[in-house]
C-alpha cells in the first residue's frame, strides 16, 4: 500500500513543541490509566471490567495516535502512518522494519511468505 504519510518537522522550534506536546499527553494518558487502576481496588466485578475495558481504551488510543511509536514508543522522533496497520512508527523504526523485510525477503526470495508468518506485516512498510 502506498498510503504514506510522513510528519517531519524542519523547524526546530516546531519540533521541539511537537515533541514536548506528545510527551505531555503520553504523561497525562498514563496518569490517567493509573489512576483508573488504583480506583479499581475494592469494587464489584462489573465495576472492575468496566474501569478495565476503560483503561484498555485508552491505552488503545494512546498506541493509536501520533504522539508515540507503535514499535519503541518514542515520542522525539519524525513519525511515519502506516495506514494498513492504522497505526504511527518513527522513520527509524519503519525503515528497520523495511530493510529487515527486503534483507530476509533477498534469502529466502519467493518461499518468504512459507518461513514468516508476518509477510503482510512488513510489507505494509513498502
Amino acid at each position: 500500500m502506498k498510503d504514506k504519510k510522513i510528519i517531519a518537522y524542519k523547524n526546530e522550534r516546531t519540533k521541539k513543541i511537537a515533541f514536548n506536546l506528545r510527551r505531555l499527553i503520553v504523561r497525562a494518558v498514563m496518569d490517567e490509566w493509573m489512576k483508573l487502576l488504583r480506583e479499581k481496588k475494592n469494587k464489584p466485578m462489573f465495576e472492575c471490567v468496566r474501569i478495565e475495558n476503560v483503561r484498555s481504551d485508552l491505552y488503545g488510543a494512546l498506541q493509536a495516535s501520533i504522539c508515540e511509536c507503535s514499535s519503541c514508543r518514542d515520542t522525539d522522533d519524525d513519525m511515519e502512518y502506516n495506514a494498513a496497520l492504522r497505526e504511527w512508527y518513527c522513520t527509524q523504526c519503519a525503515q528497520e522494519y523495511r530493510d529487515y523485510y527486503h534483507k530476509e525477503k533477498e534469502i529466502y526470495g519467493d518461499h518468504y511468505g512459507k518461513v514468516h508468518d508476518d509477510e503482510d506485516f512488513y510489507e505494509s512498510f513498502l
